[in-house]
């Protein structure tokens, strides 16, 4: 071997030592990729549970309000007041209520009325408005009255309704404004008890999911190649 050619191999060895071995940059790429795998994971996660809920029960997502019970002796329980397009970034499309009375041959009356509309029929009718439910049971405000003056599914204020014996479920496209939920007893009697299952469908939710999922995916393809790049420089192969 020539002393051109055993300097030049001396080179070449030299410059693979030096391109191998953990340096600062190779340490924070692994590290940065690392990071953004997480996020990449999270938003593949999350984008196929939204796919998997718009593609079930008709795109209804259970909002979880089902595991509580509501019970009154008086003629009806309401809801405060809620503006239903503000909810979850004005995304929600449509709202499902059911009311499953404990009493399966219980004649059940379900209805949404703007805020104004019910507190007109409600007037004078002793009713109970709840604020909040837990395990423990509803806070609410009671309000003397009598019977009311006409049976629910005879009024007119209703933007959406339900009335049977029963389980019952009324079907809402969301509006503006403020509105109330009611249950009652449908022949107007006293006392109503059960619980309430509230779903709700959110507008676009197929493609939001499949957006995060592309996007994920494409995320962790570049976040494993930020690895696994350095990797191999570090153990002094060709990346």
């Amino acid at each position: 071997m020539t002393d051109m050619g055993a300097r030049s191999s001396v080179q070449d060895a030299k410059s693979r030592t030096s391109s191998a071995g953990w340096t600062a940059r190779r340490v924070t790429a692994v590290v940065v990729g690392g990071i953004l795998t997480l996020v990449a994971l999270t938003l593949v996660g999350l984008g196929g549970t939204a796919v998997y809920m718009a593609s079930h029960d008709d795109g209804y997502i259970d909002l979880g309000t089902g595991k509580y019970a509501h019970r009154t002796d008086t003629y009806a329980m309401a809801t405060d007041s809620w503006r239903a397009d503000k909810q979850m970034g004005g995304l929600l499309n449509d709202l499902r209520i059911t009311f499953k009375p404990d009493n399966p041959s219980d004649p059940v009356f379900v209805g949404l009325a703007e805020q104004d509309k019910l507190g007109r029929y409600l007037d004078g009718v002793q009713h109970v408005t709840i604020h909040d439910s837990s395990d423990k049971g509803d806070t609410a405000s009671r309000h003397d009255g009598g019977t009311p003056k006409t049976p629910p599914a005879q009024a007119d204020v209703w933007v959406a309704k339900a009335s049977g014996q029963g389980a019952q479920t009324l079907n809402w496209s969301v509006k503006s404004g403020d509105v109330q939920a009611v249950v009652m007893k449908a022949d107007g009697s006293r006392g109503q008890s059960g619980h309430v299952t509230v779903a709700a469908k959110v507008a676009g939710l197929t493609w939001i999911g499949i957006g995060s999922l592309v996007v994920g995916l494409l995320l962790l393809a570049g976040s494993v190649w930020m690895i696994v790049r350095p990797v191999r420089r570090a153990r002094g192969r060709t990346a």
